[in-house]
């Protein structure tokens, strides 16, 4: 979400740079505040220009979050430095106080907005102090409206993100309630079900009983499976606000008891796909799984995670025995399927007997400006 609300305001600010262009190359649409030495401003204009460029550079080619924390305080310190050069704190200039206001808000962060928002008056007040010049109604009209706007994108700050909070807990606790009612109850409900049936069957039929219990050994491995991938992905979330880093997470947890060689190749970053997709990404891993140890008989798998044109695919392979896709219509591949379409992706499988399988799962990665409203309406 960061960077994507830092692609706003880039947006913004180079929406600015004709109008920067014009204030400067004609000192004389300012009127009073045009200094006697108009090249004044040239250097600061050239290091503006400059921070910029490495500020774009840096939000699109090569994403570094570090930075972003920096970037209102730079911001500030030109902005002032440049109504010292004009000797006149009342130039327009000073609108663009709000960039670095902005900035901060874009942090969704309460303290370093607070923190900003003090530098900002704090700058403006030395800005008045070091030109000089008398102290005007504007001038204190401005610094008000400074701590005003200070305040008010405070409160915003704190509405919104208790909000987006509340609302990411309840979607996460009804998503988590379906997991449960679907996957270990159901396999529980099984479980006593079977074990009931062979209580009966014991004297009656002692060897249909032992089938029965022998069967059901598989159910409650599941069921324990799926208990220990809740609470893997429970920790995930908490542990790492990065999907890669969670899914590097859930495959490990995983890796070491299945009968065959893993093979994953997961990127270092990958971009953030809804809550739904990101789980049935997790989904189709562990199905698939589970699939080629029950029945492929196969001695390596590859799971490979890869982004291109807008897409995100998910694939696992394996070197087993293959099977005809056309007749493999059971309920946990047409399961898998139907979670993969609710989270508007799409599953592929592809086999032949003798010659392995493979799954593929693509799901679409949302644009930044749907993932921002998504954010704030849901």
């Amino acid at each position: 979400m960061q960077r994507r609300l830092q692609f706003i305001i880039l947006g913004h600010v180079w929406v600015l740079v004709p109008v920067a262009l014009a204030w400067l190359a004609r000192p004389a649409w300012r009127g009073q505040s045009a200094p006697e030495d108009a090249g004044a401003l040239l250097p600061l204009a050239i290091i503006a220009a400059a921070y910029l460029l490495v500020r774009t550079w840096l939000t699109v080619v090569r994403w570094m979050p570090r930075p972003v924390a920096i970037y209102p305080y730079v911001d500030v310190g030109l902005v002032t430095a440049g109504l010292i050069s004009l000797r006149n704190p009342t130039d327009p200039l000073s609108i663009l106080y709000f960039i670095p206001l902005a900035s901060a808000v874009a942090s969704m962060s309460v303290n370093h907005l607070v923190a900003v928002g003090s530098v900002t008056v704090a700058a403006y007040l030395a800005a008045i102090i070091v030109s000089g010049v008398p102290w005007t109604i504007g001038m204190v009209y401005r610094i008000v409206m400074l701590a005003l706007m200070s305040s008010l994108y405070w409160l915003i700050i704190r509405v919104v993100t208790t909000y987006v909070r509340s609302a990411e807990r309840g979607e996460y606790r009804a998503e988590l309630s379906r997991e449960i009612h679907d996957g270990v109850q159901h396999l529980l409900v099984t479980l006593g079900t079977r074990l009931e049936l062979a209580r009966h069957l014991v004297r009656e039929a002692p060897g249909r009983a032992e089938q029965i219990l022998a069967e059901e050994r598989e159910t409650a491995r599941r069921a324990s499976d799926e208990m220990r991938y809740l609470v893997r992905r429970l920790r995930a979330a908490v542990q790492h606000s990065d999907f890669a880093a969670a899914l590097r997470t859930q495959i490990a947890a995983i890796a070491d008891r299945w009968p065959f060689a893993l093979d994953v190749d997961v990127p270092p970053t990958l971009p953030r796909l809804s809550p739904k997709a990101e789980h049935a990404v997790l989904r189709v891993i562990q199905e698939s799984l589970t699939n080629v140890a029950k029945h492929a008989q196969a001695s390596r798998v590859a799971i490979t995670i890869s982004t291109q044109d807008g897409q995100l695919r998910c694939a696992i392979a394996d070197n087993g025995t293959g099977f005809d896709p056309a007749s493999a219509n059971g309920a946990g591949l047409t399961g898998l399927r139907e979670r993969v379409q609710s989270a508007n992706g799409t599953l592929e499988v592809s086999s032949e007997p003798g010659r392995g399988a493979m799954v593929v799962a693509t799901f679409p990665v949302p644009k930044p400006t749907f993932l921002l409203w998504r954010k704030f309406e849901s």
